[in-house]
Parts: C-alpha cells; structure tokens; sequence
C-alpha cells in the first residue's frame, strides 16, 4: 500500500486508488500520516479534527472516523483482516513502511541528489533531483487547511520542493541544459515572485540562450514585485548578475 500527500490525500493498493470522501476523515488520515509511526493521543485529534471546537460526544465520533478508516485501509491493502492503523490505549498510530509514503521517497530522493551534487556529480545528481521533484502532483495535502498540524507539515514540505527545485535548476545550469529549463524557470519566477534565486537561474540561462533582452527584463519584473511586495531592492548577487549584463561583462555563452 502507498500513501500520497504531495498533492491530492490519496491511497493506492492492488484495488486501485481511493481518496478519502468525508472531510473528518480526510483530516483524520492527514494528521494520522504527518505523524506516521508515533502514538497520537485521541485528545489531540480530537483536537486537530474540531479545532478547539470538539462537540459534545467528540470521543464517540472519533471512534466512528477511525473504524470507517480502517476499514478503507484494510481494504486498499489486500488484506481483509490487517489493517496498518493501530489502536494504542492513549489513542491511534498509522504504520507506515520505508517508501510507502511519496513524502518520504521525496525526501530520500532529495538527500541523494544533493550527495551527488556535492560529489560534483551533476547528471547523475539532476536526475535524481528531477525524479524527486516529480513526486508532486500539486500543494502537499492537498493545500488542506484545516488543521494546524498539517498547515505546519505543509510548510515545511513545501520548502523542501522549493529548494530541491532551486538544487535541480542549478543542476541543470551546470550540465548545460539552459534552453530545456528556460519554460520551467518563467514559471516558477511566475509562482514564486519573490524567491530571488530562481529569477537568477532564469537570466542566467536566458543569457546562455542568446535572450539578453529577456535577462534584463526579467531582473526589472524582480525588481518591481520585490519593491511592490515588500518594498526592498533585489539582494546583491541579483544585483551583480543585473549589472555585469549591463556592462557586456557576461557575454551570451556564460
């Protein structure tokens, strides 16, 4: 069985793919796979599923959640009589295997790509860093928002992707694959407007492909959202990189 949250909550099995239906349990697996292999008490999730809010026969409902879950899972594996969510006497844990869970293997992934390039081994290490980064399939759980466990497991997860995306872009840099990531570079300019170091990447292979033109328009849309947003000047080595353009010190084959 494997469990997905880099994107959409699903499970997949020998039966095929399943999502969870209903919001609490959606919530209930959520919290349950951000804390996979550890005892969550049923005060806590209660407390992750209502929010501060439980109703008044909160311990009963949960045990409703739980049992309608298990029963999805045990399905999902193949196995009528096994399930891998496990009930403690202070509450539940999930029991997740080594890469059944896509976060895992990204992070995995991630670790070895960033070993490979530190070895200088750069077309192994984009490889590696591609494969990761295309374990996702949109915002990690689904962008859910309920509950403030997974609001915060989110964030953490997804500065991850963002700096395994910016690992993977210098990676390609450095193997010479500048015109292949110019169209992936733009949007993630597009999407992150104010992470400096993929506007960087961006004129540097734009400047590679012969577009110095772009480069220099490229570092004025920085400009204008960092002034706009947050009302600062790029950092320095955008700045550098602007002005050695500028300059005709970096010519088009950088």
């Amino acid at each position: 069985m494997h469990y997905e949250i880099l994107g959409e909550i699903r499970v997949s099995g020998p039966p095929g793919v399943s999502a969870p239906r209903a919001r609490k349990i959606e919530t209930l697996l959520a919290v349950l796979l951000a804390k996979r292999n550890q005892v969550v008490t049923t005060e806590y999730l209660i407390s992750e599923i209502w929010v501060g809010n439980p109703p008044a026969r909160a311990n009963a409902a949960l045990y409703v959640y739980v049992s309608q879950l298990r029963k999805q899972l045990r399905g999902m594996g193949g196995h009528a009589d096994v399930s891998p969510l496990v009930t403690n006497p202070r509450g539940y844990s999930l029991r997740v295997g080594t890469d059944e869970l896509d976060a895992d293997r990204f992070t995995r992934l991630y670790q070895k790509g960033r070993a490979l390039h530190r070895d200088r081994s750069y077309r192994q290490a984009a490889a590696v860093l591609r494969e990761a980064a295309d374990l996702w399939r949109g915002a990690a759980f689904g962008g859910f928002a309920d509950s403030p466990e997974i609001r915060s497991c989110a964030a953490l997860l997804e500065e991850s992707r963002l700096e395994c995306l910016e690992l993977l872009m210098e990676t390609e840099l450095l193997v010479g694959r500048h015109r292949e990531i110019v169209g992936q570079l733009s949007a993630l300019a597009k999407e992150h407007t104010l992470r400096e170091t993929f506007y960087e990447y961006l004129m540097t292979a734009l400047l590679r492909s012969n577009r110095r033109a772009e480069a220099l328009e490229t570092f004025a849309s920085a400009r204008r959202n960092l002034v706009e947003q947050l009302g600062i000047e790029p950092g320095s080595s955008l700045r550098k990189l602007h002005h050695l353009i500028l300059v005709g010190e970096l010519s088009d084959a950088v």
